[in-house]
């Protein structure tokens, strides 16, 4: 559980990057701590044509680790998107955000 110190800083982080989502030329993200029990959101499935993704009913199990930290996107000052992260994925989230909107929201 966060400490009253820990909250304070993470709503900091949070408003500041909410602030910068309103010029559209930026994309901000935040990376906070995460809620206990919070499961990390990436998947580790291959993106290839034999991906089971592409298998009709598949449901993909993700992660099982813990998230340590969620990285919080803002695409524009009232639209926030959160991904859980282990910290074996964190890095991977950003960078997979981060090309998929071409460094913009």
């Amino acid at each position: 559980m966060p400490t009253p110190q820990e909250t304070f800083w993470s709503d900091q982080t949070l408003a500041a990057v909410r602030d910068a989502a309103r010029d559209p030329k930026l994309l901000p993200v935040a990376v906070v701590a995460a809620p206990d029990n919070t499961r990390c959101s990436w998947c580790d499935c291959d993106d290839s044509e034999d991906s089971p993704h592409n298998r009709p009913g598949y449901r993909c199990a993700g992660c099982p680790e813990t998230a340590m930290s969620v990285v919080a996107v803002h695409s524009g000052p009232h639209r926030r998107y959160d991904y859980p992260a282990c910290d074996r994925h964190r890095d991977d989230i950003i960078t997979t955000l981060v090309r998929a909107t071409g460094g913009r929201p």
